[in-house]
């Protein structure tokens, strides 16, 4: 976008407000054109002031920063980067885990809790988290027509074009976003899906529990926090938990090993892709959503090469176009899917359709 990303500011702490401020603003390519110091404010400044990014606090008076996200998200489409105290309550975990739900496209801890006075110490963090936000698409911004779009025009390698059944297994890497986009096409897969479903993503260890509760609740099928040595069965996701990495056995089983970052992720997309094309003989399915960077890609390839079907998220519906793009772009993912249509491509995978 041309000139600075335009940035406001919402916490009901003025001297977090001024200290992230700072912090921004070291960079360059950041402005802070304004603050709020609750969420009813916040919403006012948006429609005033129509900033690029919404940096915001959970607990503020008048209105939380969950309803707030849910406005703004809803009515203006504006890419919202949560800042809370999330690892030091398992309350607070959860309204966060809350906010993103509602399309909020990232978070960024509090060191020191709610007077963030040492907000430098992740000031590179919530700089990056900005400036990818700021290329980012909120899942509910997407309107209905454009997703309709994406299907009527779609790409040469539609999932329609897709073999029908014969996967045994479905594997999914995900990234910035995907809280979001998981919640819109998760809850809706049936209770008898015949595959079973293993998933990365990125996201800090306290969120993982919270996100596999949040869909276990709202799914037919069963959603879980993987263990080592469990078995993937039929109507069941296993999500990767956060600092191992995650790899499928030939019997279709967990493996859950430590290791150092790959593509700066641990998890790593990667690593769980490329144990299904060196190991499991029956044909997979591997799908790249939204997310930034590249993880997934080189994992998809060797999918890819060993004849498992290999797919990446659209453009049009992604909410950062960066994991799928690579996937597509390289020729790692054969097909290419909106969001509106995930569950039809999972049960074509399936022999359903």
């Amino acid at each position: 976008m041309p000139g600075p990303i335009e940035v406001l500011v919402v916490d009901d702490s003025l001297i977090t407000v001024q200290t992230i401020t700072r912090v921004l603003e070291a960079d360059p390519s950041i402005k802070v054109v304004g603050h709020a110091l609750d969420g009813k404010k916040a919403l006012d400044a948006v429609a005033t002031l129509n900033p690029h990014v919404v940096t915001m606090d959970i607990n503020m008076p008048v209105m939380d920063g969950i309803e707030a996200t849910r406005h703004i998200v809803r009515n203006h489409g504006t890419p919202i980067v949560i800042v809370s105290a999330y690892a030091s309550a398992r309350s607070v975990a959860i309204q966060t885990m809350q906010a993103l739900l509602q399309g909020a496209i990232e978070s960024v801890q509090k060191p020191s809790g709610e007077i963030g006075l040492d907000l430098d110490m992740v000031g590179a963090e919530m700089i990056a988290k900005i400036k990818a936000a700021s290329r980012a698409r909120p899942r509910t911004a997407i309107s209905a027509q454009a997703a309709e779009a994406a299907r009527v025009t779609g790409a040469p390698m539609s999932w329609r074009s897709m073999p029908a059944g014969g996967t045994e297994f479905v594997a999914i890497g995900v990234s910035t976003g995907g809280p979001s986009t998981l919640e819109k096409f998760i809850p809706q897969i049936p209770a008898d899906y015949p595959l079973p479903i293993a998933l990365v993503i990125h996201m800090p260890e306290v969120f993982i529990p919270i996100l596999a509760s949040n869909l276990d609740s709202r799914s037919a099928i069963k959603v879980a926090v993987a263990q080592d040595g469990q078995a993937l069965v039929p109507g069941q996701m296993l999500i990767c938990p956060a600092g191992v990495h995650m790899k499928v056995t030939r019997d279709l089983s967990v493996r859950l090993e430590p290791g150092a970052p790959v593509n700066g992720c641990l998890p790593a997309v990667d690593v769980l892709f490329e144990s299904i094309a060196r190991g499991v003989q029956k044909r997979c399915l591997g799908l790249v959503l939204t997310g930034m960077g590249r993880d997934g890609t080189k994992g998809l390839q060797a999918m890819r090469e060993r004849n498992h079907v290999t797919a990446a998220q659209d453009e049009s519906t992604s909410v950062v176009w960066g994991m799928p793009r690579a996937a597509l772009s390289s020729g790692a993912a054969a097909y290419e899917v909106s969001l509106g249509d995930m569950n039809r491509m999972l049960a074509r995978t399936a022999g359903r359709v």
